[in-house]
């Protein structure tokens, strides 16, 4: 038995009611609800043994209700732990005991099959947002002008920059400190022949803004108002 297959139907929630074929009619996962499951997660190898409640093929989990059954559903109980499909290492059908069901299959044999979570994955991908968050943390200036960083911003577009404490540094070879004016751009020696790339981007954002503020500045055009007739 296929118990941990992915979910294919959309909008349908499995419940534990006795003789319903209607939800997830399609799934073998449905048929192992209100049996007893013994559940191993990849989170600090958790396992949860108790009833299984629902499958939510919406948020893609399971529910099992960790309290012993009762002699009546009218009196059973609720602990539910939630757990997310893609966490699952195994998933058992099990019996009162806690011994496997012999007639009963995990997810090793699940149709489409479900893979263990892969922390390795996972840990780089964190590892790469981390990166990714700390580069931009890297383009942002630690109090300086907003025009400072306006300016940084638009060489960064076109050469790679770094902040220095509040001077910019271009293409390793051009520094740029406050005021921030093409008239401060300093080169090392030997590397004057990328002061003019540089002043060229300034120039295009300097004129850039003082045009953006002079269309600011524009008066309003007023319009004449007609006389009235007869008046």
């Amino acid at each position: 038995m296929a118990d941990g297959k992915r979910l294919s139907t959309a909008g349908k929630v499995a419940t534990p009611k006795v003789g319903d074929q209607s939800i997830l009619n399609d799934s073998h996962l449905v048929k192992a609800i209100g049996k007893r499951v013994k559940v191993s997660t990849s989170i600090a190898n958790n396992v949860v043994e108790g009833t299984l409640f629902v499958a939510d093929p919406i948020s893609n989990t399971i529910a099992v209700n960790t309290v012993a059954a009762a002699p009546h559903a009218s009196q059973q109980p609720g602990n539910y732990t939630v757990i997310s499909i893609p966490h699952i290492q195994d998933f058992k059908i099990v019996t009162d005991d806690g011994a496997a069901d012999p007639s009963a299959t995990g997810f090793d044999t699940a149709l489409p099959p479900i893979a263990p979570l892969d922390l390795g994955a996972l840990k780089a991908r964190e590892e790469a947002q981390v990166r990714k968050l700390m580069e931009k943390e890297a383009t942002r200036g630690k109090g300086v002008p907003k025009e400072a960083q306006e300016i940084f911003d638009a060489i960064n577009r076109t050469l790679p920059t770094r902040w220095h404490e509040q001077s910019i540094v271009i293409n390793d070879a051009v520094i740029l400190g406050p005021p921030y004016t093409i008239n401060d751009l300093k080169a090392e020696q030997g590397k004057e022949r990328n002061v003019e790339q540089i002043r060229k981007i300034m120039d295009s954002f300097f004129a850039r803004k003082k045009a953006a503020q002079q269309g600011g500045n524009r008066p309003g055009v007023v319009t004449p108002i007609a006389p009235k007739k007869g008046g």
